[in-house]
């Protein structure tokens, strides 16, 4: 095969050598959703589908590959491969090759045993479960699931004309290197996708230096240190992918606000060690090589314990729900440079000892550096008294929006903290503020006339529950105490309603749509009141005047 240029699948793999996916690789991932496009296994199987039916070669992108007498290491094409193993085994070719994840002890024995399976045990053995914990099972389960639903209604003679379709008009493009250049070429061709590129070949280079040989021992000693080498390489990659598969989880790269595939934690530990933001200290493969891995192995495995360390703390936070609750809102709140200030003060340095007294004053619009100092007393306390002043005026809604809604998001945060539960912070991107006495159903009279006060129209007929604005007592409908948390698209199913027709859809449990306005602990108190006017107003804001002054210590 080695020295064609163009080769089929079955030329491929007819020399039975062991075909093996090298430490720096990431995981398989192929049956990854793309939004509302096919994901790459759907792709390729109704591509095969097509070509098989018109009896076509299907030329497929190029593999790089390093070749041995012993064995196909692959540079590039690893998804392509380990995409065609499972459908050989879902087919049940006899001549199947030995695909090799030497770093991926569990992906190893998952791949081994469906050789010995049957079709039928396949199909049962990849059943759909969220809950499993290796990024690569979890995809190689997805993709014979994917095969078994095109596939399922193939007679046996089908399935043979298949199989050898696929051994023949396979085709891919091959470019042998040599094995020293491996990484580099992989680097260069990863090097499209900069944060992946990143993390990958710091991964990469971490499992590169643990596995170094000490020339100084001696033959006796060798296996027995090259055996724990490779023990201690495949830990280390495993508890790596664990870690990339954590912060993969939707709902903690939304939490922590990062797309990146390892989130926030090389980066972190990166900037944690960095003297100055100089552009000869960007983020950088090579930097943090220089920096923290120093090309050797101790360094190599100090760094890994501290990344482990790191990581923890990450995952301590995201797990606890009051820590969960606190640090949740400060990121939510923080502008992006504070909250990469914050991340690195309290994760990485440990700076931050009083997280309590730091979520209270990120509530008052405060900024990381005011929190920070020791000497800001006189600059929060100025804050403090801004933010009661603002929430005393009877135009509160129009006037200082985000006061309100800062304020309001603590209470029902501290709801959820008091019940031991983890917030849910979507709210914060899709916010609104809710008048519960609606502002058209408030008037002023002038000239014998009644007026709106929303939109300044005459009144011919005042309807219960209408209040004239004169009525009101140091309140009003745009005040603290008429206003409440409520998710946007939520907000308009209430439009002009009065308070009992909102508290009817506000507990509605028959709705086609959940009303997910409900897990507001704080608005949900509200709407469980029995009726609402101007003196509930008037109460409810003295109420939450009285918290916040208390709740910051303010005379």
């Amino acid at each position: 095969m080695k020295e064609k240029l163009i080769s089929s699948l079955g030329e491929y793999l007819a020399d039975h050598k062991d075909i093996v996916i090298p430490y720096y690789q990431r995981g398989y991932i192929w049956g990854k959703s793309r939004g509302s496009e096919k994901d790459s296994v759907q792709f390729l199987l109704e591509s095969i589908n097509g070509h098989f039916n018109d009896k076509k070669d299907l030329f497929l992108q190029g593999m790089t590959i390093c070749e041995s007498d012993d064995n196909i290491e692959l540079i590039d094409g690893q998804q392509r491969t380990t995409f065609f193993y499972l459908l050989l085994c879902y087919l049940k070719y006899d001549k199947l090759f030995d695909l090799k994840y030497p770093i991926r002890i569990e992906s190893q024995h998952f791949l081994d045993r469906l050789k010995s399976m049957s079709r039928n045990e396949i199909v049962e053995f990849c059943h759909e479960d969220e809950t499993e914990g290796f990024q690569d099972i979890y995809y190689f389960k997805k993709t014979i699931r994917s095969i078994h639903e095109m596939l399922e209604d193939f007679n046996e003679e089908q399935i043979m004309h298949l199989r050898e379709y696929l051994l023949e008009h396979i085709k891919f493009l091959f470019i042998s290197i040599p094995k020293e250049k491996a990484t580099i070429v992989f680097s260069m061709m990863n090097g499209s996708k900069a944060e992946m590129h990143t993390e990958e070949i710091i991964k990469a280079e971490i499992l590169r230096l643990v596995s170094l040989e000490d020339n100084s021992l001696n033959n006796d000693d060798v296996d027995a240190v090259r055996w724990e080498q490779n023990l201690l390489r495949s830990k280390y990659a495993r508890e790596w992918d664990k870690w990339q598969y954590w912060w993969n989880r939707e709902e903690v790269s939304c939490f922590y606000h990062t797309k990146n595939v390892m989130g926030l934690l090389i980066r972190t530990y990166y900037d944690s060690l960095k003297k100055n933001d100089s552009l000869k200290n960007v983020y950088s493969f090579e930097n943090f090589r220089d920096l923290c891995l120093k090309g050797d192995r101790k360094n190599a495995k100090d760094t890994f314990y501290k990344l482990r360390h790191l990581q923890k703390r990450f995952e301590d936070v995201y797990n606890n729900y009051e820590l969960h609750n606190k640090v949740g809102a400060i990121l939510y709140l923080l502008s992006e440079n504070d909250r990469s200030k914050f991340i690195r003060s309290y994760f990485s340095e440990e700076k931050i000892d009083k997280i309590d007294d730091y979520y209270k004053y990120v509530f008052l619009s405060a900024s990381h550096t005011e929190i920070e100092k020791n000497d800001t007393d006189e600059i929060l306390q100025l804050k403090k008294e801004e933010v009661v002043k603002a929430l005393e005026s009877d135009n509160l809604y129009n006037e200082a929006y985000d006061y309100a809604f800062r304020q309001l998001l603590r209470l029902n945060i501290d709801a959820d903290t008091q019940l031991n539960r983890c917030f849910d912070f979507s709210i914060v991107q899709k916010k609104s503020l809710e008048h519960i006495h609606p502002q058209s159903k408030v008037y002023h009279k002038k000239d014998g006339y009644c007026y709106s006060d929303k939109d300044g129209n005459v009144i011919e007929v005042i309807e219960p529950g209408m209040i004239d604005k004169a009525d009101f007592e140091n309140c009003s409908q745009h005040c603290i105490g008429n206003l409440v948390l409520l998710y946007k698209n939520e907000n308009s199913a209430f439009s002009n309603k009065d308070f009992q027709d909102k508290k009817k859809i506000y507990f509605d449990l028959k709705r086609e749509e959940a009303f997910k306005s409900r897990h507001l602990l704080h608005s949900l108190s509200v709407f469980a009141k029995s009726e609402w006017g101007k003196d509930q107003i008037k109460e409810n804001k003295e109420c939450i005047i009285k918290e916040i002054r208390n709740y910051y210590g303010i005379q």
